[in-house]
């Protein structure tokens, strides 16, 4: 694992944010023949098993803002949304999401919770394709350690003690409450200093183990047009991992207009299982991009043999006036590209 300079925030919005922070098309762009690109990035989400017992393990290992728990201990499910389930093709399902965040800050993880459909939950192992860590970027990784190790949180890397990093942050896998892998790290330099959150918790980056990294390189790189770094040998996750045997190379890509770091992650030399997953299963993820013309956005990743989920293999009008689509990666990672749209999906009385 290797620590990416800080941007100074995260971009984290809900699905009815992203409709307020788009771009205009690039200059020189075809008006006949728009190019889809990503300009940016929405919130992580982590699909989970009960959204309340989620929240709660960040807030109190974690002190990150969530929600008020209403007098009635649980929070509500969201009214039907058809649109937004034939997005996820999880018809007659109900649903809820809130998001942890962090104080101060627009950084934030998105737990949804998706009931009354079909559904497994999934062993999630550091080593396996599709595996999707968060990581919590720390002022004093001792004292979140610390508060972890006071909830009995289940350590990855082996003794519970941090590892010294190649750049000399120090580092530790952890399970938080529903079996997710979630790094936590404490950079080397002052960076934490300059940080403006004022709570423990800087920043928010995104692990994701991939089956091929050089193939998952050229589709984040040259089809979704994220920013790369060159790869490189990672034997600070062999370390943390414990997999003492394995062969571990990574790269880090930055979508444009994003400040959200993803560390793409290739293990070789140790068993290893490629995650099979539908959205609504326990242990599933995924990430939204916010779009530019999102029809060639969708045909791109199409020819490029990603698979896409939503009803039609295209981009669906979803309330409140945006279309989006849920792509299946190549390692079984989601990606969620919205675009707002004029008039094209208002809220009615069935979220119509």
């Amino acid at each position: 694992m290797r620590l990416h300079p800080r941007a100074s925030h995260l971009t984290a919005a809900i699905v009815v944010v992203l409709a307020t922070v788009y771009g205009s098309p690039s200059r020189g762009q075809s008006s006949a023949q728009p190019r889809g690109a990503v300009i940016g990035t929405g919130v992580f989400t982590s699909f989970v098993e009960n959204m309340d017992r989620s929240l709660a393990f960040y807030h109190d290992v974690f002190e990150m803002d969530v929600p008020a728990l209403p007098a009635s201990g649980e929070r509500p499910y969201n009214q039907p949304n058809p649109r937004l389930f034939a997005m996820f093709q999880i018809n007659g399902a109900k649903e809820r999401h809130q998001s942890a965040r962090i104080a101060g800050t627009r950084l934030a993880i998105e737990f949804m919770e998706i009931q009354n459909v079909d559904h497994k939950t999934v062993n999630l192992r550091i080593q396996d394709p599709g595996a999707a860590a968060p990581v919590l970027v720390v002022r004093n990784l001792d004292s979140a350690l610390a508060r972890a190790k006071q909830a009995n949180v289940a350590m990855l890397t082996p003794g519970g003690s941090p590892v010294t990093l190649g750049d000399g942050a120090r580092a530790v896998l952890v399970r938080d409450i529903d079996g997710r892998p979630l790094g936590l790290v404490q950079p080397a330099s002052s960076a934490q200093d300059s940080a403006s959150a004022p709570g423990n918790i800087i920043d928010v980056k995104l692990l994701l183990t991939v089956n091929d990294l050089d193939a998952t390189l050229h589709l984040y790189r040259d089809v979704l047009g994220f920013k790369a770094d060159e790869i490189t040998k990672d034997n600070g996750l062999r370390a943390l991992s414990g997999l003492s045997k394995a062969t571990v190379r990574s790269a880090h890509v930055q979508a444009p207009g994003s400040a959200l770091s993803i560390e793409l992650v290739e293990f070789k030399g140790v068993e290893r299982t490629p995650l099979h997953m539908r959205i609504q299963d326990r242990g599933a993820a995924r990430v939204q991009l916010r779009a530019q013309n999102i029809d060639a956005l969708v045909d791109a990743m199409k020819a490029a043999g990603l698979h896409v989920v939503s009803e039609g293999g295209v981009a669906v009008p979803i309330p409140p006036n945006l279309r989006g689509a849920l792509v299946e990666d190549p390692n079984n990672f989601f990606l969620t590209p919205f675009e707002p749209c004029d008039g094209c999906a208002r809220f009615g009385p069935n979220r119509e």
